[in-house]
């Protein structure tokens, strides 16, 4: 017996080493590393991405949903173990020495002493491996070189003029977009106007994007919605991508207009682009470039939504509100059914999983945290110098 407590301990101290040491890599690793770029993004994590998604990326129901129910189970099973052990050792040793504790404060008190302990050193244990696999399933993608150097572009911060002509450019775009979509009206877009199957044409539209980009195309990464569907946006948050599970999750009661551009969003996360900046600025491309209008207006939608805010703070409210007033109905109607939709999920929750995400962000090398988000801007601009310096091919 007490050789395998002492096996457990040793268990138990192992996995919190282990996921000190993965965070500790992390930190060494720093940003734009060459080496995790090459061995890990474009080496194990591309057959770690292959193997899952022709196993349990199988699965027809989502992973998050398998996992939570085998964790209740296992964490019911083991309360019933534990409390039918704990009768029948008390009642053991109650028939050797009749005295209870309550009379022997001194021993009482180290017993609670030691199970505290022991309590600490397991929910430490459960982190450390839970870090670990963080970051060998997917984290160390936090430590790759960064996309404007991987696609040479020249990113700066665009003065008046230029975000003008952004805005202005993508309100045109918009308008185009919106048009596109057959049967579109006045009223916000329902989800019939979207695909079929909304994931099989942004997957396609994105692996496009990412293979002309020069980046890896493994395994075929899922992207569901998730149920209850307020619960995500009750913690500010439109999807995530679950390390664990190796698939993605988008609020399930996001509106028509949102759902192509944050499928677009999280099915990067799985292809390994951690930044939030870079995750919208491929999820764009790929909604632009989409066959599907309405995928193609959710991606520009998206844009502007952070084009706009931009040119407030730049232009003056009353200059950027001119603008948006030239907008044609239905997307005025697709912005307030977002932030009416929105505004029903607001309160602390959301307040303090801001916090947390900010935190949790910069604690992966990010320091721009939440505001990295902001980059996708910054990012497009730079993609479109760049493709309008490029040399038109002649016509043969």
């Amino acid at each position: 017996m007490a050789d395998m407590k002492r096996t457990s301990a040793g268990r138990r101290w192992a996995w919190i080493l282990l996921g000190a040491a993965a965070y500790g890599l992390h930190l060494a690793f720093g940003k734009d590393s060459p080496f995790v770029e090459n061995v890990y993004s474009r080496g194990l994590f591309v057959g770690l991405r292959w193997l899952w998604d022709r196993t349990v990326g199988r699965s027809p129901l989502p992973l998050i949903y398998v996992i939570l129910a085998a964790l209740v189970l296992r964490g019911a099973w083991r309360l019933i173990r534990s409390r039918v052990l704990t009768a029948h050792v008390s009642g053991r040793a109650a028939a050797r020495d009749p005295e209870p504790l309550s009379g022997q404060p001194g021993r009482a008190r180290s017993k609670v002493w030691k199970k505290s302990g022991r309590g600490l050193v397991l929910v430490a244990s459960w982190a450390g491996a839970l870090v670990l696999l963080f970051y060998v399933l997917w984290g160390f993608n936090y430590n790759r070189i960064g996309i404007e150097k991987q696609l040479h572009l020249a990113v700066q911060p665009l003065d008046l003029a230029a975000l003008k002509a952004e805005a202005e450019g993508t309100a045109r775009a918009l308008e185009e977009a919106r048009a596109s979509i057959l049967g579109a009206a006045g009223d916000a877009l329902g989800d019939d106007a979207l695909p079929r199957d909304l994931e099989g044409s942004v997957r396609g539209s994105l692996a496009k994007v990412l293979t002309s980009a020069g980046f890896p195309l493994p395994g075929r990464p899922r992207v569901r919605p998730l149920w209850p569907g307020g619960l995500l946006m009750r913690l500010s948050s439109s999807g995530f991508y679950f390390p664990y599970g190796g698939e993605s999750y988008i609020a399930g009661n996001l509106t028509a207009a949102e759902k192509p551009f944050v499928t677009a969003h999280e099915m990067t996360h799985a292809y390994g682009i951690t930044d939030e900046g870079e995750a919208n600025f491929l999820g764009f491309l790929a909604c632009e470039s989409s066959v599907d209008p309405a995928v193609r207006y959710s991606g520009v939608l998206a844009y502007w939504e952070y084009v706009y805010p931009e040119l407030v703070r730049a232009a003056g409210r009353e200059d950027a509100a001119k603008l948006a007033a030239r907008l044609p109905e239905g997307v005025g109607a697709d912005i307030r059914a977002a932030y009416e939709n929105w505004n029903r999920y607001r309160g602390l929750a959301r307040i303090a999983a801001e916090v947390v995400y900010e935190r949790y962000l910069k604690s992966q090398g990010i320091a721009q945290g939440i505001k990295s988000y902001d980059r996708f801007v910054s990012l497009v601009a730079a993609w479109r110098r760049r493709e309008a310096l490029r040399p038109t091919p002649p016509v043969s």
